[in-house]
């Protein structure tokens, strides 16, 4: 699952950032390989805003057509959207998650879908975030894969989560 991985974020070049791009391309493009459905998440705010070029998901990272796309306006991917519902009636259990914001979005979304019952799985080194104004971003992803690392998910390599599948 692609968490706010949007053009407005993007751009404003959040930590490892091409890393990341190329670490979740690489996820998706697996997923799709291995036909295991992938689902976007896509937030909108004031600096997101609804159809906007900022809103927009990145081109190389495009879903295809028939890939469901959820829009969000909380930090939770559950919050006012049908996710949970739509993953129930498909029988998804597991969810492997990825994206960013690490120390928002992210750990909201991690926590809240441990709590409902998901069998959770984050992708090592697949959030990112921005540096805070007193702790730099390296610290943030780092600090929160150990807080989520089996208490909420688990956060493995891609190579290790597709033995888990």
């Amino acid at each position: 699952m692609m968490i706010d991985v949007q053009n407005g974020l993007v751009n404003s070049q959040p930590y490892l950032i091409d890393n990341c791009l190329a670490l979740w391309q690489e996820a998706i493009g697996t997923a799709r390989q291995k036909s295991i459905e992938v689902i976007y998440i896509r937030h909108h705010d004031e600096e997101l805003p609804l159809n906007s070029k900022e809103w927009e998901i990145p081109a190389n990272l495009s879903p295809l057509d028939g890939e469901r796309i959820f829009e969000k306006r909380f930090n939770s991917i559950f919050k006012e959207t049908d996710l949970h519902c739509y993953l129930k009636e498909k029988g998804i259990k597991k969810l492997c998650l990825m994206g960013m914001l690490t120390n928002y979005c992210m750990d909201t979304s991690i926590k809240v879908a441990f709590e409902l019952g998901y069998e959770v799985f984050v992708l090592e080194n697949g959030t990112t975030t921005f540096d805070d104004d007193n702790i730099p971003a390296s610290l943030l992803v780092d600090y929160h894969e150990r807080i989520w690392a089996d208490r909420f998910a688990q956060v493995d390599d891609l190579e290790m989560m597709l033995q888990e599948e």
